[in-house]
């Protein structure tokens, strides 16, 4: 059965990607047909992840986790330690120093 389309295909590939870890297999259709919109519907070339009758439902809930998770809060904006620069909650390093947030502060002891 057709689970999910969409032309996000990093987003298609996440998808796939815990489906694959929950044990459901997932079979892609339509990820080279992508270059034929305009031609072709581009409803008929969408990029599909379809997967058994059995395991609907179970994958179903798993989008629709996703897709809670995905809806809540953005986490908050922090400050990098090293040099000071405004970072975004979403990102764990620093774009313009390479600070990781589980680093240690440079300034504290060992």
């Amino acid at each position: 059965m057709r689970l999910i389309s969409s032309f996000d295909l990093i987003y298609l590939a996440h998808i796939e990607s815990l489906l694959k870890q929950a044990g459901i297999t997932v079979q892609q259709r339509n990820f080279l047909l992508s270059a034929g919109a305009g031609e072709i519907p581009f409803i008929d070339v969408m990029p599909e992840l379809w997967v058994c009758r059995d395991d609907y439902d179970r994958a179903q809930k798993i989008i629709q986790q996703l897709s809670v998770e995905n809806d809540s809060e953005p986490a908050n904006s922090w400050e990098c330690p090293r040099c000071h620069e405004q970072i975004e909650g979403q990102y764990a390093q620093c774009w313009h120093c390479g600070y990781l947030l589980s680093e240690k502060h440079p300034d504290q002891a060992s």
